[in-house]
């Protein structure tokens, strides 16, 4: 602390000073300045700590939801892989048991899949 920042507390110190006060009746300004000062400081950290603690669980709850989108989306993901393999088994098969039907089943499979 500068003593710059004292200042406001220099008008009682002398006053008190040129009182009789002594110097402990000079320095009790000085200390409730701080005093003040520290409280002052105080309650705005406890501000941010609040505004931050807000923010977390907004962020918190958002990457929740963002989490529950992207489980869905893999769940319709792992779906459709499961359909693409299902068709790929099934031409596979066709082909070994009837390759002369292997394009018409080629056509069905495109056909299912374009609907």
């Amino acid at each position: 602390m500068t003593v710059i920042e004292t200042i406001p507390a220099w008008a009682p110190m002398c006053g008190a000073a040129l009182g009789g006060g002594g110097l402990g009746a000079g320095l009790r300004p000085i200390l409730d300045y701080w005093k003040g000062r520290r409280r002052q400081t105080d309650e705005v950290a406890m501000e941010l700590v609040a505004k931050l603690q807000a923010r977390i669980e907004r962020l918190e709850e958002s990457s929740a939801a963002e989490r529950q989108l992207c489980d869905a989306k893999l769940s319709v993901l792992r779906h459709e892989l499961q359909n693409v393999q299902g068709n790929f088994d099934a031409l596979l098969l066709a082909i070994e048991v009837a390759p002369e039907k292997a394009a018409e089943v080629v056509a069905r499979i495109k056909r299912r899949r374009a609907a």
